[in-house]
């Protein structure tokens, strides 16, 4: 092919499906030989055409080497991220100490709740603190009016201040009761959350037969931990 000067690009279009099919035998993706063509084209636009003796074998040596190169970087990708993750620390599973202190202080949150709170009052702190429900939404879900829902929200963050000093440790909670609550929690159960919260449980009971629950899972610490430290 002599010598010429593609200043509008016709006989770089000419080639174009010929360079795409080389870049793809070598990269085995169509997308990425796209756009090593497109590469190319940028490359041929910007070089000294008229200096090229044989335009057509300069275009196929360009998107050749582009082609390796791009599958060259893929594989020193691949293999980075090999590396990262066997270099990344294995997460230890928590100690049975940590699942049993989870454990101790979601029952002292509970403990508090059904103690100091009335159950209007314990709803409306979870249903806004935990769950996020808006006033109007605790107003639905306890029958009332927004303006007295509020008040239940003040009443059971002042009552858990003042008898912070006085929570019920000594206290046991029936193991089911603290299964119940968890669970609601770790779901995100809100019917199953008012229908717990919302009974007039005892606080102080005889521990009921061992049940077994999950060291994987535990409450949304967050949640039960802003109970407490409310």
């Amino acid at each position: 092919m002599p010598a010429t000067n593609d200043t509008d690009g016709a006989l770089f279009q000419q080639l174009r499906p010929r360079l795409k099919a080389i870049s793809s035998r070598i990269l085995g993706s169509e997308a990425e030989a796209e756009d090593i063509v497109q590469d190319c084209y940028l490359k041929w636009r910007a070089t000294d055409q008229a200096a090229l003796a044989t335009p057509a074998a300069w275009l196929t040596t360009v998107v050749r080497h582009q082609s390796i190169d791009r599958l060259r970087k893929r594989a020193r990708d691949a293999a980075a991220a090999r590396t990262a993750t066997e270099l990344m620390p294995e997460m230890p599973p928590a100690p049975p100490e940590d699942v049993l202190l989870r454990r101790a202080e979601l029952g002292e949150a509970l403990a508090r709740l059904l103690a100091c709170l009335s159950p209007s009052e314990r709803l409306a702190l979870v249903m806004h603190e935990v769950f996020e429900c808006e006033h109007a939404d605790i107003a639905a879900a306890l029958g009332t009016k927004t303006v007295n829902t509020r008040q239940y929200l003040a009443r059971a963050r002042r009552r858990l201040l003042e008898n912070r000093a006085e929570a019920p440790a000594s206290e046991k909670l029936c193991r089911e009761l603290i299964r119940r609550f968890q669970a609601a929690i770790n779901g995100m159960d809100l019917p199953a959350m008012v229908t717990l919260l919302g009974e007039e449980q005892p606080v102080s009971v005889r521990v009921a037969p061992q049940l077994r629950i999950d060291a994987g899972a535990c409450a949304n610490d967050a949640s039960y931990r802003h109970l407490l430290a409310a």
